[in-house]
């Protein structure tokens, strides 16, 4: 028993250590099969299928070598486990059979202490299967732990009270915010009134997907404080903050689904004709009636099969759809043709009024709807003011304007 029991503590260290590592090697795998298969397009256009192929046999041949290892522990632990029951017979037999030489046991003793022997050795045998399968699981679930147990950035500050229907008062309040050491925001301060439109443009990397990203809260500020009617967000419940919050981004996911489940994703129990009302105000149903099945046309994940336009005037019905009282548009407009344009431009005139709206654009068309346009370099406001104000100075906006053709393309540098 002594041996067996070290080798299993022997076994349980091995064991843990080289199945955690054959749980990343599998990852590994799978995440560059994903990558490829993601990828295929580019990857055939630049005809690097073969260096694909190579990377793949070597992930692979780490992780076959990685469970060749594995199962050499556990045929190494199966076998010494029973090759100890069966040392421990033979020893109980030549003792026995001296005893009986010398007249000092019966043969009834002897086959009762075999017995016994059976009765210690044939469980502990077949735990030893049952072991390794209880190792494996704990490998496993060394990896999901690490999901599980991840805690969020942004969580709930003990007392967080819950907020009620919002008017939409924005105050960006001297905020200043970093990803690392280097502020990506510095003392930014911007008010914007309840149903106020507010565009955001600037050179990339100046901040501004930051700023929205923060009024939605998926960060808080290092420095200052984001407030909505006075309440600063970070003494809210974020589940009752973004209730009230609508996102439309540059390109918009859609879910396996029909296209009136994704429009409902935002509302849950909005009836059919909630939905359709969406639909039609923002032109989905125009779309829909060039579909098998309208409303009720099976979308693929991620919207395939459908234009980019298409998926972006879903993703703007189902923002209608949820009635936010905070909306953020980011590159909502880009990479569109003009006909498509027009068509959401209508859906968001539809989708903005009455609403606090924040708009994030390169294009002139989508900016001028807003009230105030700030302009943001290096995160730092450069200026501010509307469409007129800022065209009639010299500044970055003029720059920015001036790279237009006929009114209708793109802010080249903003984005």
């Amino acid at each position: 028993m002594p041996p067996a029991l070290v080798l299993t503590r022997w076994f349980q260290r091995a064991s843990h250590v080289a199945l955690v590592e054959q749980r990343n090697r599998i990852a590994a795998v799978t995440a560059q099969i994903a990558e490829s298969v993601a990828g295929m397009a580019v990857v055939q256009a630049y005809n690097r299928e073969r260096r694909f192929q190579a990377e793949f046999d070597g992930l692979n041949e780490a992780n076959r070598t990685q469970s060749t290892y594995v199962q050499k522990l556990f045929s190494a632990f199966f076998s010494s486990i029973e090759y100890l029951g069966a040392l421990a017979t033979v020893a109980v037999l030549y003792t026995g059979s001296k005893l009986l030489d010398a007249d000092t046991l019966t043969i009834g003793t002897l086959i009762t202490a075999l017995y016994l022997l059976q009765l210690v050795f044939q469980p502990l045998q077949e735990l030893s299967d049952v072991y390794g399968q209880l190792q494996s699981g704990a490998a496993a679930m060394v990896k999901i732990a690490t999901i599980l147990d991840e805690q969020p950035e942004v969580r709930d500050r003990p007392g967080a009270h819950d907020l009620p229907r919002i008017d939409g008062e924005l105050e960006i309040d001297h905020v200043v915010f970093a990803y690392g050491a280097e502020p990506v925001l510095h003392g930014v301060e911007i008010s914007v009134p309840a149903g106020g439109c507010l565009a955001l443009v600037g050179e990339s990397g100046g901040g501004k997907s930051t700023l929205a990203r923060l009024v939605g809260r998926f960060y808080d500020p290092d420095g200052g404080a984001v407030r909505v009617d006075g309440e600063d967000l970070r003494d809210v419940k974020l589940r009752s903050y973004r209730r009230q919050l609508g996102v439309v981004l540059q390109d918009p996911f859609l879910f396996s689904g029909t296209i009136a489940s994704n429009i409902r994703f935002a509302k849950p129990d909005a009836t059919d004709e909630e939905v359709a009302a969406a639909a039609a105000a923002v032109g989905v149903d125009r779309v829909a009636a060039r579909l098998s099945g309208g409303l009720e046309h099976e979308v693929r994940e991620g919207g395939a099969g459908l234009s980019a336009g298409e998926r972006q005037l879903i993703s703007i019905a189902r923002a209608l759809l949820a009635d936010p009282r905070i909306l953020i548009l980011d590159e909502a407009t880009s990479n569109i043709d003009r006909p498509t344009e027009v068509l959401i431009e209508q859906a968001l005139d539809r989708l903005l009024r009455g609403r606090t709206s924040i708009i994030i654009a390169h294009r002139l068309s989508t900016v001028r709807r807003a009230d105030e346009i700030v302009v943001i370099e290096r995160g730092r406001i450069l200026q501010r003011g509307t469409e007129r104000e800022l065209l009639s100075q010299e500044g970055p906006f003029r720059r920015l304007a001036h790279d237009l053709e006929g009114g209708d393309a793109d802010l080249a540098v903003a984005g």
